[in-house]
């Protein structure tokens, strides 16, 4: 509850101060600070509480929105001023909460983890709030008492992860999320596109291009794919009544479309009874091999009743011929790369990689639309449908029965004027 609080303050906040300077994003963890609390007693932590907020408020030089999002984290933004960082915003906090507290003869100490992130209009506000609450929790899990910006986050080294991997499915530190695409022509909601995340015990949250490399290295692709499977096809069949839609699956490597895996793949489907194209593998077009076995992985996928797509698709002669190969049933393309730019120029290969899978009879998904600028390009180049935080960001799969109407009612509001 507080945590929707804050986002509502948040977006309240941003829109009355105008576009004209950036917000920072800062969640606040004060070290050691329940602990605090036990020694000096209720009625003296309520008053330490009133001393810290107050501290945080005076280092913003305008006005700032906080709220208490737990026992000892604080979410704060604030309207930078020009010249002016994040980082150094939480510096300056960091600071004022490091001078000592007086609260009737007690001397009190407090040092504080700190992430930060900086905040557009155009992008969802539950997507930099993550991105600074796990910043601040790489800086929690290490010791506390520093800053991490959530530009610049710290990614575990290998080994540590190669030694971390072997037993994290064992411990139960996988999960899936979701993310939702939806068609322009119907504002509905077309499918699910399937994520694995590691939610370490130290780590916190590893992303997926610092562990995956580190699986297939393991050799573990199979396992893990083996896992998404198990967890994803029995929650399909719960929530058929609910969310009858495609479910996209993410290959990251040729590993992962091995001869096992593929087996794997087509007994699941079997087993559980999966409707025809429910599933879709989606290969990055990057990384399809320039030979006819390509071709044959995918007949085999189509023959038990899975779709093909490829990912990250450009106007690129690699690329071109993964289409002529698999000619598969989508393509996706990744509008994050339009950025906030404004010239034709920026745009033009993504348009021409439309215009071509366009051609060859694919649909078109353009993922990670954030903005609604974005949003119209790719509609008016033709693509068939969207996904990205403009629409609706991850979420937890067992979430998927109680959160899909509210996804079908934001995209009929997101599409449906167009």
């Amino acid at each position: 509850m507080q945590l929707a609080h804050f986002i509502a303050a948040l977006d309240s906040h941003r829109a009355a101060a105008g576009t004209a300077h950036p917000l920072a994003v800062l969640v606040i963890r004060l070290d050691r600070f329940q602990n605090v609390c036990e020694t000096i007693g209720p009625a003296r932590a309520d008053r330490l509480r009133a001393c810290i907020q107050a501290r945080v408020g005076s280092v913003a030089a305008t006005p700032a929105v906080m709220h208490w999002l737990g026992p000892a984290d604080i979410g704060a933004a604030c309207v930078l001023p020009e010249g002016v960082g994040a980082a150094s915003i939480g510096a300056s906090i960091a600071a004022a909460l490091g001078r000592p507290f007086q609260i009737d003869g007690y001397e009190l100490f407090l040092s504080c983890s700190i992430g930060t992130s900086l905040d557009h209009p155009e992008i969802a506000t539950e997507r930099n709030f993550q991105l600074a609450f796990d910043a601040m929790l790489q800086v929690y899990r290490r010791g506390g008492d520093g800053i991490v910006n959530a530009a610049a986050p710290v990614s575990p080294r290998l080994g540590t992860l190669l030694a971390a991997l072997p037993d994290a499915l064992a411990r139960g530190e996988f999960g899936l999320q979701l993310q939702p695409r939806a068609t322009f022509a119907t504002a509905e909601v077309s499918g699910y596109t399937v994520r694995v995340r590691w939610q370490h015990a130290l780590f916190g949250r590893v992303a997926p291009q610092d562990f995956l490399p580190a699986a297939e290295t393991l050799g573990m692709m199979h396992e893990i794919g083996g896992w998404l499977l198990q967890t994803l096809l029995p929650l399909m069949r719960a929530t058929e009544a609910v969310a009858p839609v495609q479910f996209m699956l993410l290959a990251s490597s040729e590993q992962l479309l091995g001869t096992q895996t593929l087996d794997l793949l087509r007994r699941s489907v079997e087993d559980f009874g999966v409707p025809e194209g429910r599933l879709c593998v989606e290969v990055p077009a990057g990384i399809v091999p320039d030979d006819p076995a390509s071709a044959r992985k995918a007949a085999m996928l189509r023959e038990a009743g899975v779709r093909i797509a490829l990912g990250d698709f450009t106007d690129t002669p690699p690329a071109r011929r993964a289409l002529e190969r698999l000619r598969p049933d989508a393509v996706t393309l990744d509008a994050r790369h339009l950025g906030q730019a404004s010239r034709a120029d920026d745009a033009e290969p993504l348009r021409a990689a439309c215009a071509l899978a366009r051609e060859s009879g694919a649909v078109v998904c353009a993922k990670g639309v954030e903005t609604r600028r974005q949003l119209e390009m790719v509609r008016d180049w033709g693509c068939h449908s969207m996904q990205g935080y403009l629409l609706a960001q991850p979420f937890p799969a067992h979430w998927l029965a109680q959160t899909h109407g509210a996804i079908v009612s934001r995209a009929r509001q997101l599409l449906a004027a167009g």
